[in-house]
């Protein structure tokens, strides 16, 4: 299936590797990682850990931009969209890990119980095999006003959100000519905060793709001008000082610290619309291909993101366990000593569960990925 000609906004270019994308992901990851780890020793770690779901908030926009740009630059190269091929890779990526961990959601309570002999969670609400196999999980927990009483089910509902826009982001993007691309952007850039505002004011979690589309679409602003002026982008990118991008970079983690204090979906109705904004113009500020903010593909940070996936998912099994076993042993967290070792231990755990899955398990599906491009 694939769409008639489009019109181009621009002239073809090989599509980009983006370095230091890995990384950001990883930060990502681990701004979502400390929400979760119950260290209660340190009173500062208060400060840092919460706002978790500015993580959630930094990874649609990521994918806004890596998925428009992956559908553009086809568009742009050859004037159509292989729609098929497009699901199918976003399902070769997605699938698989996502369906096992909804088989060891629903198992991991027989787990706890006859062969480990630990307590499982009671928190929550209780989990619907069709919910979590349709990808209605945000749903569910909209409707609810909980979370899954399983890990990693309780994080899980972001990834429903994911994809949604995958399937929504296609379709209009396989109808639309690139040239009217800012249109649907700066619509959904409204649709938005509208939904956010709307939903708010009828105490309606702000837990769907309608209320995050606009994140998405700051993420599309970059693959954009990209695709229609990738080289006009370079030059005016490289025109900034680097002074400068260093003190954007300051400025954007010390608004991720201010908002990360707020607590309330009515907090973030504006807020989200400013932290996809300068998530926005982070990304285009390391799209150049010589650039002093880069971080290869081999630094430590950038290695650690390729398992992000793995490490998201991964990482609410492996703490919740080690709460368990620190409760059995009556190890207390507000040791100094306890909550660093737990901190090392969950994160190197995660770390490895991710790798190990990563290459035994995720990687046979994403060498087929090369039959359908």
């Amino acid at each position: 299936m694939t769409s008639g000609n489009a019109s181009t906004p621009g002239s073809p270019a090989a599509r980009r590797h983006f370095h230091t994308f890995d990384a950001l992901r990883f930060f990502a990851f681990l701004k979502v990682f400390l929400l979760h780890v119950p260290i209660i020793a340190f009173p500062w770690f208060n400060y840092v850990r919460a706002g978790g779901g500015i993580g959630v908030q930094f990874f649609f926009v990521l994918s806004g931009f890596l998925i428009t740009y992956i559908i553009c630059e086809e568009k742009a190269r050859t004037g159509q969209l292989n729609l098929k091929n497009f699901f199918v890779r976003r399902i070769l990526r997605i699938w698989p890990l996502y369906y096992l961990m909804v088989a060891v959601a629903y198992i991991t309570p027989y787990i706890l119980e006859h062969f480990l002999h630990l307590p499982s969670s009671g928190e929550g609400y209780r989990p619907n095999i069709w919910v979590s196999v349709l990808f209605l999980e945000n749903y569910k927990m909209m409707a609810t006003g909980q979370h899954a009483n399983v890990s990693p089910l309780s994080v899980m509902w972001t990834l429903c959100i994911e994809e949604h826009f995958y399937i929504v982001w296609g379709l209009l993007l396989y109808y639309l000519n690139l040239k009217d691309l800012p249109k649907l952007i700066v619509a959904c850039l409204l649709a938005g905060l509208v939904c956010r505002m709307v939903y708010v004011a009828n105490n309606i979690p702000t837990s769907d793709l309608f209320t995050n589309i606009d994140l998405f679409a700051y993420g599309a602003i970059p693959a954009y001008l990209l695709i229609a002026k990738g080289e006009q982008v370079d030059v005016a990118i490289n025109k900034i000082p680097y002074w400068a991008k260093l003190m954007f970079i300051v400025s954007l983690l010390l608004t991720i610290l201010v908002c990360s204090q707020y607590k309330t979906d009515k907090d973030y109705v504006a807020i989200t619309s400013l932290l996809g904004l300068l998530f926005s113009l982070l990304i285009m500020l390391i799209l150049p291909e010589n650039n002093r903010l880069k971080i290869g593909d081999k630094n430590v940070l950038s290695r650690a993101g390729v398992y992000t996936y793995g490490l998201y998912l991964y990482h609410t099994l492996v703490i919740n366990l080690l709460k368990q076993v620190y409760s059995k042993q009556n190890i207390s967290l507000d040791n100094a000593a306890s909550a660093i070792a737990f901190f090392v231990l969950a994160l190197t755990a995660t770390l490895l569960c991710s790798v190990l899955s990563y290459y035994l398990f995720e990687k046979p599906f994403l060498r087929l990925k090369k039959y359908f491009r």
